[in-house]
């Protein structure tokens, strides 16, 4: 089973019955605004630490990814007590994780706009990444 199949899977099981903002399906569109498999792995994966039911690092890797897409999705997992700021910035220090985190951000950022939500959030995250993590 590829590691792309494996995640998608992972990913719709972790999330069953979860809807984001605009009551659609947030990883999708993440995975689609990223260009590699790892990225795309890694977009589907990116919330299953923070938002699955059990899901941590010990159990992605026994779930057969490697120690490169792990230590991406760790970093695109929020800590206790993290401000936005800090979750950004250390997510984007990752160099797999980072194209995901601009994608979940830009993402983020149209569902607020689609629900007349504060956007501030994802603007400064994208800011940052701009003015920080340039590539």
């Amino acid at each position: 089973m590829s590691v792309l199949y494996r995640a998608a899977k992972i990913a719709e099981q972790a999330h069953a019955g979860q809807t984001d903002k605009t009551g659609r399906e947030h990883c999708r569109r993440v995975v689609d605004a990223v260009e590699t498999l790892d990225q795309k792995a890694i977009a589907y994966l990116h919330d299953v630490i923070e938002k699955g039911d059990g899901w941590n690092r010990d159990r992605l890797e026994a779930a057969g990814f490697g120690p490169s897409i792990v230590s991406a999705v760790d970093a695109m997992t929020r800590r206790p007590n993290e401000g936005d700021a800090a979750f950004v910035r250390r997510a984007a220090a990752n160099p797999l994780a980072l194209p995901v985190k601009r994608a979940d951000l830009a993402d983020n950022l149209w569902q607020a706009r689609q629900i007349g939500a504060s956007t501030a959030k994802y603007e400064d995250g994208l800011r940052i990444l701009r003015e920080e993590f340039a590539s």
